[in-house]
């Protein structure tokens, strides 16, 4: 949905009546994952997308039928159902998609949160007497949405009057890129592009320059090992050391390595890392943590200039977190 919420807000402030799809959960291979959001308006228009193109007809005539004063429903798209056969799914998956009338009430609030970077999820029942009916759910409130807004997830949850389907609006994860090299400027713009909150750390002040890196939401002139002893890092924090100088280096992976953080890498050349590795192990970390620690940093794929670096770094920490975190089959009542 944060796709579209720029969208959604202009309406919203307009007076349109408006109709949402949402896919609640897929199956197999799905184009988008829960909680992507199709929008109609009353006059037609289309924002957003719920499988890249190939279920978008049908799920936009069942939207125009909830406009015309029609009721919610959940609408099943996939390779073993006869109407996904005639609009067709041809990655093979199934996909659920919830579609119903927008509350404008909640717009406002939703985009707020989401531009301040507060943890907030929309809840919607999907099943049962209520089916519809929508709320805005703060880390606080208690009860499934908070819970799964905690940890950042989207997804259903089953209660005693049906099936609640929550999407997640967390804070953006945090990168933190430590050595204010040309490496680094480039791994910030495409940590910024996947979504991260980037930030860039070095004891040198004068590399560490809004010049350098116009693009980042933080710079920080101090030592890495200082500045991540007091950051704040969760499991889905990625931290990246480019410093491949063993007096940064060092101190700053030993304290990454008592975080949780979900991706740690470090740049160097195999004997660099095999050195670093040997004074790790004499400041007392064990091979289990030294594990942890991605180095060479990022994947083989041949790359020589900082921006195909980055890219091999950006994929490789896509691919730990992804794997890190499991999909989880969702299961919806029929």
């Amino acid at each position: 949905m944060r796709d579209v919420l720029e969208t959604l807000e202009r309406w919203a402030e307009a007076g349109t009546r408006v109709a949402t799809a949402t896919v609640v959960a897929t199956e197999r291979s799905a184009p988008r994952e829960p909680g992507a959001v199709l929008a109609v308006d009353a006059d037609g228009n289309v924002a957003g997308s719920v499988t890249g193109g190939c279920v978008e007809p049908a799920v936009y005539g069942e939207a125009r039928e909830v406009l015309a004063g029609k009721g919610p429903r959940l609408k099943t798209y996939g390779i073993a159902d006869e109407e996904a056969f005639e609009v067709g799914l041809p990655c093979g998956g199934t996909v659920h998609i919830f579609v119903d009338a927008l509350d404008p009430a909640l717009v406002a609030p939703l985009a707020d949160a989401v531009r301040n970077e507060r943890p907030i999820a929309l809840e919607t029942r999907i099943s049962g007497d209520e089916i519809g009916a929508k709320r805005l759910v703060g880390p606080d409130d208690g009860g499934p949405a908070a819970e799964l807004l905690a940890s950042g997830e989207t997804g259903i949850v089953e209660t005693p009057e049906g099936q609640l389907f929550v999407s997640s609006f967390a804070p953006r994860p945090n990168l933190y890129v430590f050595g204010a090299v040309d490496h680094a400027a480039a791994l910030a713009e495409i940590g910024g592009f996947l979504g991260y909150r980037v930030t860039v750390c070095d004891a040198r002040a004068r590399f560490v320059t809004e010049e350098r890196f116009p693009d980042v939401d933080d710079l920080v002139v101090e030592w890495p090992d200082r500045f991540l002893a007091g950051a704040p890092v969760d499991e889905r924090t990625a931290i990246c050391i480019l410093t491949h100088d063993h007096k940064f280096d060092v101190p700053a992976l030993k304290v990454a390595l008592e975080t949780p953080a979900g991706y740690i890498g470090a740049m160097g050349s195999r004997r660099t890392n095999a050195d670093r590795a040997e004074r790790l192990r004499a400041e007392g970390v064990t091979e289990e943590e030294l594990a942890r620690i991605h180095a060479p940093i990022g994947l083989r794929i041949g790359s020589r200039s900082p921006q195909e670096v980055a890219v091999a770094i950006a994929a490789e920490i896509v691919q730990v977190m992804r794997a890190a975190k499991p999909k989880a089959e969702q299961v919806l009542a029929r």
